[in-house]
This record gives structure tokens, sequence and C-alpha cells, in this order.
């Protein structure tokens, strides 16, 4: 009989532990190879022959350079007339004709016949007047000659001055002379009132509004229409106090010291220019917005020409006014100065911020004083001849930083040009006004 139970070995139990075993060692060594193949291949750091600079800044600069600048002050206002009325009757009347001259906005010359009231009742009064005179002068001849005839009646004078005067008709001769006086008064009251009736332009001018027509009865003082002279328009212009100290007028007598002013107003797309000049200034500040008051005039502001219409009353004006030269300044365009009042230069490759303190200052410049050169360099105060001005925003480019010029880093004529362009562009709001 065959056993076919098979023996067990204690070896066989033992093999597939020997393999994991083995299998472990194995990936262990090959681990360990590759970490030392990795530290022993890895790339060495190449070290250059010094500490490596921060490039430059490449920034467009302008050269300060001495000039003048010619102060321009903004303002604004509306255009009113320098004389402006009531044209009213004096007397009582019907209306028996307007001139077509006195309808709103027509022009009219001085002494033209504007309307004219009913004169009838004022020529009655008129020939009564005359007749009264001429009877006051026939009475007062009278007088005078039996004045004469008494004084020859009488062969002794008499007694007493009251006797003296009666006897020879002097206070009955006083009487006459006054009453033909009277009459005589009365008559050139009469004629006035006839004039009256026909109303005359006072002035050369324009009408602004008309308050009659015809067959309307009016009375005295009653208006008949609104009216102002052309011949000069008057501009009140706000000055601020900071800005007072730049004008050139001393006083308000001195006509030497008149400034120029031009006055730009639109009509529909198109912008035109007046010029004037500041004739006096307001006695008192505005008491709302602290600003004192220049009266600019414009004479013949209703000329038209090939280059500007009429000005019109009302119309909405903004004005330059020329204030004083400032010799001997530096001329810094608006953009290159910072809101605390700083500019950025170039030192020797190296940007260097310096504070400024501006004599005048508006939208498109700085002005500062060249009249004593800085000696401050070190501690970043002034400017002087011949320093470099980045034009170039430096707000966030801090003080130190290697900067280059434009020019320079492009080698090109083109950008000194432009530069050149800029400091002009920086000169330009002085004639600007002036166009």
């Amino acid at each position: 009989m065959v056993n076919n139970n098979k023996e067990y070995s204690p070896l066989s139990k033992k093999v597939p532990w020997l393999t994991h075993i083995v299998v472990s060692v194995v990936i262990f060594v090959i681990a360990i190879f590759i970490v030392v193949a990795m530290f022993s291949n890895k790339p060495e750091a190449k070290r250059w022959g010094g500490q490596q600079q921060a490039p430059s800044v490449a920034v467009d600069v302008m050269d300060l350079q001495v000039d003048n600048y010619q102060v321009w002050i903004d303002s604004y206002g509306t255009a009113q007339p320098l004389t402006q009325t009531e044209l009213v009757a004096d007397v009582s009347a019907r209306v028996v004709s307007v001139s077509p001259n006195i309808r709103a906005g027509s022009t009219f010359n001085k002494g033209d016949v504007l309307v004219q009231l009913d004169p009838r009742d004022f020529e009655i009064n008129v020939e009564i007047a005359k007749s009264d005179v001429a009877q006051a002068e026939l009475v007062y001849l009278q007088e005078l000659a039996e004045a004469d005839f008494s004084a020859q009646q009488w062969n002794k004078q008499p007694k007493g001055e009251a006797a003296k005067l009666l006897a020879l008709r002097k206070p009955q001769v006083a009487a006459a002379q006054a009453a033909l006086n009277a009459a005589k008064a009365r008559l050139r009251g009469a004629q006035l009132n006839l004039e009256r009736t026909t109303i005359r332009a006072p002035f050369d001018g324009m009408v602004l509004s008309q308050s009659v027509d015809i067959g309307q009865v009016v009375s005295p003082n009653q208006t008949i229409a609104s009216i102002y002279s052309t011949d000069v328009i008057e501009v009140r212009l706000p000055v601020k106090t900071s800005e007072l100290q730049y004008l050139n007028f001393l006083n308000d007598n001195a006509q030497e010291a008149r400034s120029s002013v031009y006055l730009t107003g639109d009509l529909g797309a198109t912008s035109y220019t007046w010029e004037g000049e500041i004739v006096r200034s307001e006695g008192a500040f505005d008491p709302t917005t602290r600003t004192l008051f220049l009266v600019a005039q414009v004479t013949e502001p209703f000329k038209t020409s090939a280059q500007r219409p009429a000005l019109r009353v009302g119309q909405f004006l903004n004005a330059k006014i020329q204030g004083q030269l400032l010799r001997d300044v530096f001329i810094v365009p608006r953009q290159a100065v910072s809101q605390n009042n700083k500019v950025s230069v170039v030192d020797n490759g190296v940007l260097r911020k310096r504070a400024v303190t501006p004599l005048w200052t508006d939208t498109k410049s700085v002005v500062v004083s060249a009249a004593q050169p800085s000696d401050d360099k070190a501690l970043g105060y002034g400017i002087n001849q011949g320093d470099k001005v980045i034009l170039t925003p430096t707000a966030n480019i801090p003080d130190g930083t290697k900067v280059k010029t434009l020019a320079d880093s492009l080698g090109g004529a083109s950008v000194a040009s432009d530069t050149v362009k800029s400091r002009e562009k920086a000169n330009a709001v002085n004639t600007e006004a002036t166009k």
C-alpha cells in the first residue's frame, strides 16, 4: 500500500522569508547608491568677481537756466456796462410815436429821438405863457413912463424917503418888473415841458428793455426803457490775497501802473479774446470769499472785426491779469515738483531730492528764485543753474537711486530735442494769455 501523504519539511517554510530579506537589502542598497550619486554630482555655485550692481533708471531731464517769468493771474467775471440807467418821463402825456431804436437790443446814438409824447397841451401852455409875458412887459413899460412923468411934474422933492419913493413910483416899477420876470420864468417852464415831450438818448448805447409803447399814457418818473452805454464795458475780477503782491498797480490813481488783462469768452464752439486794462480796485474785501475785486475796462466792446464779435452784457469771461515780471528765476515744469515742494536732480549719476521754496506756482510751472545760489546741497535743499532736473515722475524712486538720462541711454538727438521742448513748454505759459 502506497502512502500518498507528503512529508513536511522545515526548510521549505523558511524559503519565502529569505527571499523577502534579500529583496529588501537590495532595494536599500540601491537607494543609498542613488542618494550618494545625487550629492556627489551637485552643481557648484559660480562666484563672480564682485557684488552685482543694481541697474540704473532711465529718466528725462532738463538743464536749469536762469530766466525771467511773466506772472499771469487767473480770474473770471461777467461783462457789465459802465453806465446803465432807466430812461423816465418828466411830464405826463400820451405816447404818440416810438423809435425802432428803442426796441430791446437796438442801438442808438446820443441825441436820437426815442419816444415822442403828445405836445399839444404843452404848446398851448407856451402860448399862454407868452401872452402873460407880453402883458407883464406892457405893465412894466407903463410904470416906467409914469415914473418919468412924475419926476418931471414935481418942482421940489417931497420930504421923507417914503414920500420920495411913492412920488417917483419906484415901488410900482419894481412890482411890474418882478411880474415880468415871473411871466418870463413861467414861459421858460412851459417851453421846458414842451421840450420834455421829446425823449432823446442821453448817450450812445443799447436798449436792455422797453417799458412803454404807442397809445400809452405815461406819468412823471415812469420808466420808458432800460438802457446802457456801449462805449465801455466793465468786468469785476476777484483776486486772492496771496496773489495781490504780484500785481503791478500801487494805487488807483497811478495810470502808469495799470495792468493789462485778456478776457476770453465762448460763443458757440469758438473762443474769442478781448483786451482791456485794470483801472481800479474796490475799496473792501468781499466778506464771503475774502477776495479783493479788481475792475477791468474794455473800450469799444461792441466794435466787431474779423477776429472777434461784439462783447455782450452779461457774458461770462475768463481773465488773465498781467502781473509782475519775476527776474532771475528758475522755471520748473509743474510735473517735476512733488506735492511737498521737492525737485529731483541728477547728481553724478545719482538721484537727489532737494526742497525748494516757490515764488509762484500755477498749473504748468513752478518758479523758484535763482538770485542766491544754494550751498545746502548736502542738506537736500536748493537748486542751482546747470542742475539736471528730472522730468520723469520720481515719487516711487528713493533718494540715492542710480539714474541715467534718456539721452545718454539712447544716444539719440531726438531725446535731447524733447528735453529742450519740455523747457520751452514750461516757458510757454508766459505768452499763452497774449495770443
